[in-house]
């Protein structure tokens, strides 16, 4: 009787330290997500200034057998385009769920929640 409630004590114990190291360990994946969403968003910042610059100045520049107003607005609907497309990726990028997934701690979670038979 005694092997037995040592053995429950010892399994609640072990998946309390289990749920705390989780928590731990989620909380440094969102302090190191929220670090990588800040240089992202920096990094992001600079390339889109940059491409925007560079599109806007070729845009004008560029000849095409089309008129000037036609070129200025196949410029910015491409613009428009990429800047969708860069927001998109980044977004699903920096969600939290797919930290979660990319650093195992759903799985850690399903594990400490995982019912034993």
């Amino acid at each position: 009787m005694a092997s037995g409630l040592l053995r429950i004590l010892k399994g609640t114990l072990i998946l309390g330290l289990k749920i705390e190291a989780l928590k731990m360990y989620i909380m440094a994946v969102g302090i190191a997500r929220k670090f990588s969403i800040w240089v992202l968003t920096a990094i992001s910042a600079l390339l889109l200034g940059a491409v925007a610059f560079t599109m806007i100045h070729v845009g004008v520049l560029i000849i095409l057998p089309v008129s000037l107003e036609a070129k200025g607005f196949i410029i910015i609907l491409l613009g428009v385009v990429y800047g969708i497309i860069a927001c998109c990726f980044l977004k699903d990028m920096c969600s939290e769920k797919a930290w979660l997934d990319m650093s195992k701690a759903s799985e850690m979670l399903n594990d400490v929640l995982k019912k034993k038979d």
